[in-house]
């Protein structure tokens, strides 16, 4: 809903001044000034408040994305080239699935056979 904003701040400023001077509550201009410019002045708060709402929701995003990244690891999935069989012909070569910090090529440690 759309609100005027000078009304609104009209409604503020009021607020501002009962908040120092309670005698201001006893002027009938006043409360009719605040009656008048309330709704503009809760539509107004309303928007100001989900503007900071949308903010630590963006916040709290971006903190559960840089959790799940440190928490979960994503594999690497390589294909390989089809050897020439019918089968791999029609589905394509085999995948192969491994952790990031696995190297085929290292020398992997032999256990003792005794």
């Amino acid at each position: 809903m759309k609100y005027n904003i000078w009304n609104a701040i009209a409604y503020e400023i009021a607020n501002i001044l009962i908040d120092y001077d309670p005698r201001w509550r006893n002027y009938w201009w006043i409360n009719t000034l605040r009656k008048s410019c309330f709704l503009d002045w809760v539509e107004w708060k309303t928007a100001q408040t989900m503007a900071k709402v949308d903010k630590q929701i963006e916040k709290i995003q971006e903190a559960i994305t840089a959790a799940d990244e440190l928490q979960y690891v994503k594999p690497i999935v390589t294909e390989h080239p089809p050897d020439g069989s019918k089968a791999q012909e029609l589905l394509g070569g085999t995948l192969q699935i491994t952790a990031p910090w696995y190297k085929p090529n290292e020398k992997q440690p032999q256990s003792n056979k005794d």
